[in-house]
Protein backbone atom coordinates (compact mmCIF):
# COMPACT_ATOMS: atom_id res chain seq x y z
CA UNK A 1 0.00 0.00 0.00
CA UNK A 2 1.46 3.37 -0.81
CA UNK A 3 -0.35 4.94 1.78
CA UNK A 4 0.98 5.98 5.03
CA UNK A 5 -0.52 7.64 8.30
CA UNK A 6 -0.08 8.43 11.79
CA UNK A 7 -1.90 9.43 14.64
CA UNK A 8 0.06 11.38 18.06
CA UNK A 9 -2.26 12.26 20.93
CA UNK A 10 -1.13 14.77 23.38
CA UNK A 11 -2.37 16.42 26.45
CA UNK A 12 -5.48 18.66 25.31
CA UNK A 13 -4.11 17.93 21.58
CA UNK A 14 -3.52 15.69 18.38
CA UNK A 15 -1.71 15.44 15.44
CA UNK A 16 -3.00 13.44 12.51
CA UNK A 17 -0.72 13.19 8.97
CA UNK A 18 -1.70 10.96 5.54
CA UNK A 19 0.81 10.22 2.90
CA UNK A 20 -0.28 9.05 -0.71
CA UNK A 21 2.70 7.98 -2.11
CA UNK A 22 3.52 8.21 -6.18
CA UNK A 23 6.06 7.23 -8.18
CA UNK A 24 5.53 3.36 -8.26
CA UNK A 25 4.58 0.97 -5.69
CA UNK A 26 7.64 0.87 -3.54
CA UNK A 27 9.17 3.94 -4.13
CA UNK A 28 5.80 5.99 -3.70
CA UNK A 29 5.24 3.96 -0.65
CA UNK A 30 9.02 4.43 0.69
CA UNK A 31 8.19 7.91 0.15
CA UNK A 32 5.03 8.15 1.83
CA UNK A 33 6.20 6.46 5.62
CA UNK A 34 9.55 8.41 5.39
CA UNK A 35 7.74 11.55 5.09
CA UNK A 36 5.18 10.51 7.69
CA UNK A 37 7.66 9.18 10.44
CA UNK A 38 10.09 12.53 9.77
CA UNK A 39 7.47 14.90 9.81
CA UNK A 40 6.28 13.15 13.39
CA UNK A 41 9.90 12.96 15.05
CA UNK A 42 10.79 16.81 14.02
CA UNK A 43 7.14 18.28 14.97
CA UNK A 44 7.82 16.44 18.15
CA UNK A 45 11.04 17.05 18.65
CA UNK A 46 10.44 21.30 18.50
CA UNK A 47 8.34 21.30 21.45
CA UNK A 48 10.04 24.33 22.49
CA UNK A 49 8.35 25.89 18.66
CA UNK A 50 5.52 27.45 20.36
CA UNK A 51 4.42 28.81 17.19
CA UNK A 52 2.09 26.36 15.51
CA UNK A 53 2.18 26.65 11.76
CA UNK A 54 5.73 27.40 11.82
CA UNK A 55 6.42 24.42 13.51
CA UNK A 56 4.18 22.53 11.19
CA UNK A 57 5.63 24.14 8.53
CA UNK A 58 9.74 23.44 9.04
CA UNK A 59 8.37 19.73 9.80
CA UNK A 60 7.26 19.35 6.46
CA UNK A 61 10.55 20.97 4.99
CA UNK A 62 12.08 18.37 7.44
CA UNK A 63 10.28 15.35 5.83
CA UNK A 64 10.55 16.47 2.27
CA UNK A 65 14.35 16.62 2.91
CA UNK A 66 14.30 13.11 4.67
CA UNK A 67 12.30 12.01 1.26
CA UNK A 68 15.16 13.62 -1.21
CA UNK A 69 17.85 12.37 0.76
CA UNK A 70 16.19 8.21 0.92
CA UNK A 71 15.28 7.98 -2.60
CA UNK A 72 18.94 9.74 -3.85
CA UNK A 73 20.72 6.90 -1.52
CA UNK A 74 18.69 4.40 -3.96
CA UNK A 75 19.13 6.49 -7.11
CA UNK A 76 15.30 6.34 -7.73
CA UNK A 77 12.86 9.14 -8.09
CA UNK A 78 8.99 9.27 -6.11
CA UNK A 79 6.90 11.07 -4.07
CA UNK A 80 4.34 12.05 -2.08
CA UNK A 81 1.52 14.27 -0.83
CA UNK A 82 1.52 14.72 3.08
CA UNK A 83 -1.33 16.38 5.09
CA UNK A 84 -0.93 17.10 8.59
CA UNK A 85 -3.16 18.28 10.90
CA UNK A 86 -2.79 19.61 14.91
CA UNK A 87 -6.54 19.81 16.80
CA UNK A 88 -6.80 20.96 20.03
CA UNK A 89 -10.29 21.50 21.74
CA UNK A 90 -11.20 24.61 20.12
CA UNK A 91 -9.21 25.33 17.01
CA UNK A 92 -7.53 23.45 14.18
CA UNK A 93 -4.20 23.70 11.86
CA UNK A 94 -2.87 22.24 9.12
CA UNK A 95 -0.05 21.84 6.25
CA UNK A 96 -0.47 20.31 3.21
CA UNK A 97 1.01 19.67 -0.46
CA UNK A 98 -0.77 17.59 -3.22
CA UNK A 99 -4.11 16.82 -3.24
CA UNK A 100 -4.97 14.82 -0.24
CA UNK A 101 -8.70 15.96 1.02
CA UNK A 102 -8.85 17.89 4.68
CA UNK A 103 -12.83 18.29 5.14
CA UNK A 104 -15.27 18.76 8.04
CA UNK A 105 -18.87 18.04 8.20
CA UNK A 106 -20.50 20.71 10.11
CA UNK A 107 -24.49 21.60 10.24
CA UNK A 108 -25.14 19.23 7.40
CA UNK A 109 -22.62 20.50 5.30
CA UNK A 110 -19.61 18.68 3.88
CA UNK A 111 -16.48 21.41 3.26
CA UNK A 112 -13.32 20.95 2.00
CA UNK A 113 -10.67 23.08 3.99
CA UNK A 114 -7.03 22.79 1.99
CA UNK A 115 -6.22 23.45 -1.45
CA UNK A 116 -6.38 20.91 -3.87
CA UNK A 117 -2.63 20.90 -5.84
CA UNK A 118 -3.66 18.72 -8.49
CA UNK A 119 -4.59 19.63 -11.94
CA UNK A 120 -8.09 18.74 -10.95
CA UNK A 121 -9.54 22.57 -11.14
CA UNK A 122 -7.75 23.79 -13.81
CA UNK A 123 -8.90 20.93 -16.02
CA UNK A 124 -12.59 21.42 -15.10
CA UNK A 125 -12.48 25.03 -15.56
CA UNK A 126 -10.58 24.82 -18.84
CA UNK A 127 -12.23 21.60 -20.27
CA UNK A 128 -15.38 21.81 -18.74
CA UNK A 129 -16.74 25.01 -17.90
CA UNK A 130 -14.93 27.20 -20.63
CA UNK A 131 -15.00 24.74 -23.40
CA UNK A 132 -17.86 22.18 -23.14
CA UNK A 133 -15.45 19.16 -22.55
CA UNK A 134 -17.30 16.17 -20.71
CA UNK A 135 -15.96 15.35 -17.54
CA UNK A 136 -14.57 11.88 -18.53
CA UNK A 137 -11.89 14.21 -19.88
CA UNK A 138 -10.86 14.88 -16.24
CA UNK A 139 -8.96 11.29 -16.40
CA UNK A 140 -5.94 12.72 -15.93
CA UNK A 141 -6.59 15.85 -13.72
CA UNK A 142 -5.49 13.91 -10.87
CA UNK A 143 -1.84 15.00 -11.68
CA UNK A 144 0.45 16.81 -8.90
CA UNK A 145 1.10 20.64 -9.57
CA UNK A 146 3.38 20.28 -6.11
CA UNK A 147 4.25 17.09 -3.83
CA UNK A 148 6.75 16.51 -1.20
CA UNK A 149 10.18 14.65 -3.91
CA UNK A 150 12.93 16.24 -2.13
CA UNK A 151 13.21 19.12 -4.34
CA UNK A 152 11.02 22.47 -4.61
CA UNK A 153 7.79 22.60 -3.04
CA UNK A 154 6.35 24.66 -5.58
CA UNK A 155 2.59 24.63 -3.35
CA UNK A 156 2.49 24.45 0.34
CA UNK A 157 -0.99 25.18 2.03
CA UNK A 158 -0.22 26.79 5.71
CA UNK A 159 -2.83 28.95 6.68
CA UNK A 160 -1.06 30.92 9.95
CA UNK A 161 -5.03 31.59 11.72
CA UNK A 162 -6.15 28.87 13.59
CA UNK A 163 -9.62 27.39 12.05
CA UNK A 164 -12.08 27.45 15.16
CA UNK A 165 -14.14 24.42 15.46
CA UNK A 166 -17.51 23.88 16.75
CA UNK A 167 -19.18 20.97 18.62
CA UNK A 168 -20.75 18.66 16.57
CA UNK A 169 -17.88 19.72 13.71
CA UNK A 170 -16.60 15.85 12.04
CA UNK A 171 -13.26 16.30 10.87
CA UNK A 172 -11.50 14.46 8.26
CA UNK A 173 -7.83 13.78 6.22
CA UNK A 174 -8.12 11.10 3.65
CA UNK A 175 -5.94 10.13 0.21
CA UNK A 176 -7.78 10.85 -2.94
CA UNK A 177 -9.10 7.77 -3.22
CA UNK A 178 -12.30 9.10 -1.36
CA UNK A 179 -13.05 12.13 -4.05
CA UNK A 180 -15.80 9.85 -6.24
CA UNK A 181 -17.92 9.91 -3.42
CA UNK A 182 -17.01 12.78 -1.04
CA UNK A 183 -17.03 15.34 -4.00
CA UNK A 184 -19.76 14.52 -5.59
CA UNK A 185 -23.13 16.89 -6.58
CA UNK A 186 -25.22 16.67 -5.01
CA UNK A 187 -23.69 14.52 -2.23
CA UNK A 188 -24.91 10.58 -2.36
CA UNK A 189 -27.43 10.51 0.32
CA UNK A 190 -26.15 6.95 1.84
CA UNK A 191 -22.62 9.01 2.64
CA UNK A 192 -25.05 11.92 4.11
CA UNK A 193 -26.80 9.12 6.78
CA UNK A 194 -23.43 8.34 7.25
CA UNK A 195 -21.81 11.74 8.13
CA UNK A 196 -24.98 12.41 10.24
CA UNK A 197 -25.26 9.43 12.26
CA UNK A 198 -22.62 10.25 15.54
CA UNK A 199 -20.71 8.17 17.35
CA UNK A 200 -20.46 5.90 14.13
CA UNK A 201 -16.76 4.10 12.96
CA UNK A 202 -16.60 7.16 10.43
CA UNK A 203 -13.45 6.28 8.51
CA UNK A 204 -14.36 2.65 8.38
CA UNK A 205 -17.82 3.12 7.13
CA UNK A 206 -15.88 6.09 4.26
CA UNK A 207 -13.34 2.76 3.47
CA UNK A 208 -15.97 0.55 2.90
CA UNK A 209 -18.29 2.85 0.34
CA UNK A 210 -15.03 3.23 -1.57
CA UNK A 211 -14.95 -0.64 -2.41
CA UNK A 212 -18.54 -0.91 -2.34
CA UNK A 213 -18.24 0.91 -5.50
CA UNK A 214 -15.75 -1.26 -7.64
CA UNK A 215 -14.91 0.90 -9.69
CA UNK A 216 -11.79 -0.55 -11.98
CA UNK A 217 -10.01 2.49 -11.17
CA UNK A 218 -9.82 3.00 -7.78
CA UNK A 219 -6.83 3.83 -6.13
CA UNK A 220 -5.85 3.11 -2.46
CA UNK A 221 -8.18 4.62 0.54
CA UNK A 222 -6.69 5.79 3.64
CA UNK A 223 -9.37 7.66 5.89
CA UNK A 224 -8.72 9.27 9.53
CA UNK A 225 -11.32 11.24 11.28
CA UNK A 226 -11.74 13.21 14.55
CA UNK A 227 -15.32 13.99 15.71
CA UNK A 228 -15.89 17.21 17.87
CA UNK A 229 -18.14 16.13 21.05
CA UNK A 230 -21.30 17.98 21.35
CA UNK A 231 -22.16 19.99 24.30
CA UNK A 232 -25.46 19.77 26.18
Amino acid sequence: MEDAHLVRHYPHATLALVCDGMGGHDYGALAAHTACNSFAEFFEKERALADIPSRLKTALFHANDAVGEKLSSLGAYGGCTLLAVYVTEDVMWWVSVGDSPLVIWRAGRLLRLNEDHSMRDIYEKILVKDFGGSRSMLSQANALRSAVTGENMSLIDAPTTPYLLLPGDRILLASDGVDEILFTRPLRESVRRVFMQQGNQLAAELVEACRAMASPEADNVTVLTMDRACRN
